[in-house]
């Protein structure tokens, strides 16, 4: 039988610790396979994090750009590594990545805490928040999101955190509602999408908080009112602070990630994501992801969840039980609202729903514990869990192998060896090479709003020879720049090579590199 204290149960949740663990410390062994763990978009974060730590407050660009194109939290508990160290690039991140180390921890132990909780009336419940607290701790699928560079595992910790806080609650006294508030003030800082979980929270409140009686619907109204203002008060400093600097309450990565996006554009990629979540430690390709067959496949599967929380839903007798299942649903509806109507940026749609993926792991190991004890063939059930064991054995390995890629680092490379440090470069990408080449100045609008500008004003290249950037240097599509006859083009984007390929020229393009780069002609 599959339980708890069957010695074989244990040497498997121990195997899964011990692979979480070694999954993210690995790359403390070598500088280069720490230097490559850490994502593009995190070396932005982190270039924000060094210039706040060495004094030249929120900005990039050797310090000459002001942005509030991060999430804030996470790039305060960076910049405290940086001022440890002196600003020093590389041993810094060792104490990221350590921190990093703790939040996903954290957020495991937190996910078999919100296990027990919830199904602490249930039989079994001791193994399945064991069983998806260590799976979703040793997935390949997770790892690379809690070790980024940015804020995602942070984040996850903060949701599980107001989780268990939420369906633990016996009383929602004044207190409580403020201290509520102030923890979800607290998680908007760590990323700002964290309205819709504090929206969720409220209406999960207001209509599953007790009975429909005039004088105790008032009440959670209050309570619920005490709570959104507490966690307006926490935010404000820094959406004030967005408004009075850069206009806009969105910072300016926002902005630019959603300034080309179309009206439900990332709707297919969400099913291969959440599909992938479910499964826990089974990853999906990114190369078939978006294929048609994979998507129909991927809804057809999300289909018979939905009737499976369906009859679900029917079952549960908890107040607890139910109280997470309306909120991690109203959270969902609001995220796929959001980034699968809404926003751009369809390449960081498993970031943006990270979140969600503790959750989705304790319902895949409720599935798992409940077909374990149905199956009748012994040799079945464990033929099963040792494939299930060589799968996550396997990827971890071959993540292993492919620790020393990284998709920015031959850009750094190239410049570290052609370019003097005073020279200034521009670059649509700039995370990692803006990280080692302190003079890089962002062309995409993520972290540069004067660039944002022009990105809206179509004048990208304009704004680039009436400035002071020198070289340009990223991905090989760049040498595109200087083709004017590219039919794809509008005719002002045809004007505006024209005048790039006055001033420019293409030095270097390297097709399997993926590298390429434009130098400005000598006057």
């Amino acid at each position: 039988m599959f339980n708890i204290q069957s010695r074989s149960f244990a040497v498997l949740i121990i195997l899964l610790i011990f692979i979480g663990i070694v999954t993210r410390l690995e790359p403390l062994q070598d500088e280069q396979r720490m230097l490559k763990s850490i994502s593009e978009d995190g070396y932005l974060m982190m270039t924000i994090a060094r210039n706040m730590a060495i004094g030249e407050g929120m900005s990039t660009a050797d310090g000459t750009i002001p942005t509030n194109g991060t999430q804030p939290l996470t790039s305060f508990l960076w910049a405290a590594a940086y001022w440890l160290e002196g600003g020093d690039k590389v041993k810094s991140i060792v104490w990221i990545i350590l921190m990093q180390f703790l939040f996903a921890t954290g957020a495991a132990f937190l996910l078999w805490r919100l296990g027990l909780q919830i199904l602490q009336h249930r039989p079994n419940n001791s193994q399945i928040a064991t069983l998806a607290a260590a799976t979703w701790y040793a997935s390949p699928v997770v790892a690379g999101h809690t070790m980024n560079g940015l804020e995602t595992g942070l984040y996850g910790l903060a949701v599980l955190w107001i989780a268990i806080m939420l369906v633990g609650a016996k009383h929602w006294s004044l207190r409580y509602s403020v201290l509520l508030g102030f923890l979800l003030g607290v998680t908007f800082w760590i990323r700002n999408d964290a309205a819709f979980l504090i929206l969720a929270v409220c209406l999960m409140h207001l209509f599953m908080g007790g009975n429909w009686q005039s004088r105790e619907i008032f009440q959670r109204f209050v309570q619920v009112n005490v709570m959104g203002i507490t966690t307006v008060l926490v935010a404000l400093p820094w959406l004030i602070y967005n408004q009075l600097n850069f206009g806009h309450i969105m910072p300016i990565s926002g902005q630019a990630q959603s300034l080309t996006a179309g009206f439900g554009q990332n709707l297919f990629a969400l099913p291969s994501v959440l599909v992938e979540y479910f499964l826990v430690f089974l990853p999906i390709p990114h190369s078939i992801q978006n294929q048609l067959p994979i998507i129909l496949v991927c809804l057809v599967f999300l289909v018979g969840i939905v009737v499976m929380l369906s009859h679900l839903w029917l079952q549960l007798q908890k107040t607890e039980e139910r109280s997470l299942f309306v909120l991690v649903s109203l959270y969902l509806l609001g995220l796929i609202g959001f980034y699968g109507l809404y926003f751009g940026a369809s390449y960081f749609i498993a970031r943006y729903f990270f979140p969600l993926s503790p959750f989705l792991a304790l319902l895949w190991a409720a599935v798992v514990v409940w077909v374990w004890q149905r199956v009748p063939w012994q040799q079945v059930r464990y033929g099963f869990a040792v494939l299930f064991i060589m799968v996550i054995i396997g990827l971890s390995v071959r993540s292993y192998l492919k620790g020393n890629q990284h998709g920015h680092f031959q850009v750094v490379e190239w410049v570290q060896q052609h370019v003097a440090k005073d020279v200034w470069i521009g670059a649509v990408q700039t995370g990692t090479l803006g990280y080692f080449h302190d003079r890089t100045i962002n062309l995409d609008g993520k972290v540069n709003p004067k660039a944002l500008d022009a990105r809206k004003k179509n004048s990208v290249i304009r704004y680039v020879i009436e400035g002071k950037i020198n070289y340009l240097a990223d991905w090989v599509g760049i040498a595109g720049w200087l083709n004017p006859d590219d039919p794809a083009i509008t005719q002002k984007q045809h004007e505006n090579r024209l005048i790039l390929k006055q001033h420019f020229e293409l030095i270097v393009k390297d097709q399997p590199r993926n590298l390429a780069v434009l130098k400005r002609h000598a006057n």
